[in-house]
């Protein structure tokens, strides 16, 4: 009887290290406040700006729930949680792993979108690159 409770005490042991290893979800504000004041990106928004601000909508809730504002050089970038009138952007989807994501915004003539591709820097933990944005036909 003693051996099993000794056996039963080495597998929990033994297991309780395996099971507790999570992976952590990426932090949605850092990675929101890496995106909007990233270069790439200021440039791309830029070229849609009208009045050197960009309004954004994210109805889903995929970054925020709460209004966030990005100064980036001379281009305000406002992203707010529910739809208004007059926006520039709506966040369609975003899709976070652990060392990649993707980031699509349709504009407000819901003919293009907006798609980025950032990755998780090898030599600095926690930095996302954005190299790679693409202007897509949504229809």
């Amino acid at each position: 009887m003693k051996t099993t409770y000794s056996f039963i005490y080495l597998i929990i042991f033994i297991s309780f290290p395996c099971f507790s290893q999570n992976k952590q979800t990426p932090d949605k504000e850092k990675f929101s406040d890496q995106l909007f004041m990233d270069k790439n990106v200021y440039y791309k928004l830029k070229k849609y700006s009208s009045n050197n601000t960009i309004l954004i909508v994210d109805p889903n809730n995929f970054l925020t729930r709460k209004e966030l504002t990005y100064n980036n050089k001379d281009l305000k970038i406002l992203v707010v949680p529910e739809k208004k009138e007059g926006f520039d952007f709506l966040i369609k989807k975003i899709i976070i792993n652990e060392n990649l994501a993707f980031v699509a915004m349709w504009n407000k003539d819901s003919v293009t979108a907006l798609c980025f591709y950032p990755f998780l820097s090898e030599f600095t933990p926690d930095k996302w690159i954005f190299e790679e944005i693409t202007t897509r036909s949504i229809k």
